[in-house]
């Protein structure tokens, strides 16, 4: 599959969220959180987040739980995530990192300290990113 990179310049809060929901209409189903440091401390965001989304879960693994992706997490996500997937917020410690699985394999990494992301596409999912107007570079590593 060929990788397209996303940058957060060009991803402003709205249009997070309309790349969001390209990925859930071209099959996406679930997506994990990564924070700094431990998980599953009381009193931390990531136990306000597990709190929120415990209905959702899909699978616990040592590499991070992830939760189904639909239109009742993603309202979670929108709460979680104010500024849009790609945006960090000044002195809140929000999530470091978002990815949206399709199938079981990364679909979408955002790596929100680092204002990118990855984008692994089909052969023929190139064109509906264009028509849908969200932009990307082609040829990431």
């Amino acid at each position: 599959m060929p990788t397209v990179q996303l940058r957060s310049e060009d991803y402003p809060a709205d249009e997070g969220w309309r790349l969001l929901d390209w990925c859930l209409r071209r099959g996406a189903d679930e997506f994990s959180l990564a924070f700094p440091g431990p998980p599953y401390l009381p009193s931390t965001a990531w136990a306000a987040v597990d709190e929120l989304l415990a209905p959702f879960r899909r699978r616990v693994a040592s590499a991070g739980d992830r939760w189904a992706l639909n239109g009742e997490t993603m309202a979670v996500l929108r709460a979680v995530l104010p500024g849009g997937p790609f945006a960090t917020a000044p002195g809140a410690s929000p999530p470091d990192g978002l990815t949206v699985y399709r199938g079981g394999e990364a679909l979408l990494r955002i790596v929100r300290r680092e204002g990118m992301g990855v984008l692994r596409l089909r052969h023929d999912e190139a064109p509906s990113l264009e028509r849908a107007g969200l932009p990307f570079r082609p040829n990431a590593r």
